[in-house]
């Protein structure tokens, strides 16, 4: 008979009090997709045995890693940015929370950085992994909605036995609150730094793609143990692809040039600018370099479009950039 439809599955989420030690869901977050994998180092025996052909089979060191890909719902986006490489602040005394994701140099999870438990639903099967972080995400404008795909790596898979004690699991939900065509806007600062100088948005983007690697990697250590022992960090990567209405030279000047400048994308509800906004997602790059800048003639019915990457550079005395949520979701 087949299967059951990915429509009936479920993902939810629970912060860790020990890192790596299972906590039931807390919440249960709407996703798209997820390709949580168990992923291990299987070990085969090539001795010689007077075969052709491997003669047995060992068991090696795994992980946990796969994608989770959500629109970009205010009530939910605070928890994963809590759990990667990030130094969050709090503020406002109610609903809408402010919370504000900076860049810290930690090499691997532990303070101020969070872990999570994963439960994934999955035809009436339940999976758990636990040690769960993300190690990079990409927030992209899909036909008008703000999306986010988070690459996460976990340290082990939770046995059945474990899960059937925690079960039986009965997600519960809560009314979507996403950011759609009429909530974007961009705006290119005159400047860089910890407060680059921002006027009124840009009218010639179309699309806006921007990846935060922390290029994140499972780390095994000999333990009796062959579940990951931590995930660590390694250099910060942060690029943005886009497409230009091709108006003037101004912007292939500046490429050429390498201006540096600051960038930011804010979806809110409404017309309100993020500062009044009952909620919403910024993106802020306190200092950029375009990395390529094309433009060339297309064909005689198309537009002229410039294709456009960027760079996020590093800023003395001040964070690189920031991602901010406006939520009315109360985590302590």
């Amino acid at each position: 008979m087949p299967a059951g439809l990915g429509g009936g599955g479920a993902l939810g989420f629970a912060f860790e009090t020990t890192y790596g030690t299972y906590v039931p869901p807390t919440i249960w977050v709407p996703i798209i997709s997820e390709a949580f994998r168990y992923t291990e180092a299987r070990y085969f025996s090539p001795q010689l045995r007077q075969q052709v052909m491997v003669s047995d089979v060992k068991q090696g060191y795994y992980h946990i890693e796969g994608d989770v890909v959500m629109e970009v719902d205010t009530n939910f986006l605070p928890y994963f940015l809590y759990i990667s490489r990030h130094t969050l602040t709090k503020t406002g005394a109610g609903a809408p929370f402010t919370y504000k994701a900076v860049p810290n140099q930690a090499a691997s999870v532990g303070a101020p950085m969070r872990s999570a438990s994963i439960t994934v639903i999955r035809n009436g099967v339940a999976f758990g992994y636990t040690g769960c972080v993300v190690g990079q995400y990409n927030f992209a404008i899909d036909t008008g909605v703000l999306r986010c795909t988070m690459t996460m790596l976990g340290l082990a898979d939770v046995p059945a036995a474990t899960l059937t004690t925690a079960g039986p699991f009965t997600p519960s939900w809560i009314t979507p609150d996403l950011l759609g065509a009429d909530a974007h806007a961009i705006f290119v600062a005159s400047d860089f730094g910890a407060t680059p100088t921002f006027g009124t948005a840009s009218v010639d983007f179309d699309g806006f793609d921007v990846v935060f690697n922390h290029n994140a990697a499972a780390q095994n250590r000999i333990v009796k143990n062959r579940a990951a022992s931590y995930i660590s960090f390694g250099a910060t990567d942060i690029t943005f692809t886009t497409s230009l209405d091709f108006i003037n030279r101004t912007e292939y000047d500046n490429f050429v040039n390498t201006l540096q400048r600051g960038i930011k994308l804010e979806s809110t509800q409404g017309a309100n600018p993020f500062a009044t906004a009952t909620d919403g997602v910024q993106i802020q790059l306190n200092r950029f370099a375009y990395e390529t800048y094309d433009v060339a003639l297309p064909a005689m019915d198309q537009l002229i479009i410039a294709g456009t990457t960027g760079r996020g550079l590093s800023v003395a005395g001040g964070d690189a950039y920031a991602i901010t949520c406006k939520s009315a979701a109360s985590i302590t």
